[in-house]
């Protein structure tokens, strides 16, 4: 096994495994979750911060999210069936990502105030760069979503995708232990209906 295919299944055992348990797990916890002895983590990551980090990165930003995304709505013809979809996975990757990134929360402030993040002042609070990254990626993978169906839009597609996020992430307070409020189908006719009654 690569380092690089190493290091992927360390962080896809570790991941379920701090969003379950919390960060206080051992590196020997996640070494026999992960199925490898512990001795094979500091060969692929220099410390556990640096471990723990990888796996906030991959919670809310996986290394297969855009070719899982596009198998997801594959096959799909109708917008609205696209958009119920796209909800539905984001609300569900919000949920272990809250959990994760709480689970690492003292892992990313030291990281912060050893080294900043990119992009904000020195001392000044700022997200992680690969948090950054993940808001563009999702980004850009609903605008194309929008994009394949342009002509049934009145707004342009990154505006429509603008939409349908502020949706998604005002629907539930995640950090506080709540649900989301609004469904995902509930998500998807308010951003293609609107509120407002329509004449038959």
């Amino acid at each position: 096994m690569s380092p690089d295919d190493r290091r992927k299944a360390i962080v896809s055992a570790l991941v379920p495994l701090i969003a379950e348990r919390g960060g206080d797990v051992s590196t020997r916890e996640i070494a026999q979750a992960a199925g490898i002895a512990e001795g094979t983590i500091f060969r692929v990551f220099p410390d556990k911060r640096s471990l723990m980090l990888a796996a906030a990165e991959e919670a809310i930003n996986p290394a297969d999210g855009r070719a899982s995304f596009e198998a997801a709505i594959d096959g799909l013809s109708s917008l609205g069936e696209k958009v119920v979809v796209a909800a539905e996975r984001v609300q569900e990757r919000m949920h272990l990502t809250m959990s994760v990134m709480m689970a690492t929360r003292s892992h990313l402030m030291a990281e912060h105030a050893e080294h900043g993040h990119p992009g904000t002042p020195p001392g000044k609070p700022g997200p992680p760069a690969f948090v950054v990254r993940a808001q563009s990626e999702l980004n850009e993978r609903l605008t194309l979503m929008f994009e394949a169906h342009r002509a049934e839009l009145a707004v342009p597609p990154a505006v429509a995708a603008a939409a349908l996020r502020s949706l998604i992430f005002g629907a539930g307070r995640f950090e506080l232990g709540l649900g989301p409020s609004l469904t995902p189908t509930q998500i998807a006719d308010l951003v293609l209906n609107g509120v407002v009654k329509r004449e038959s």
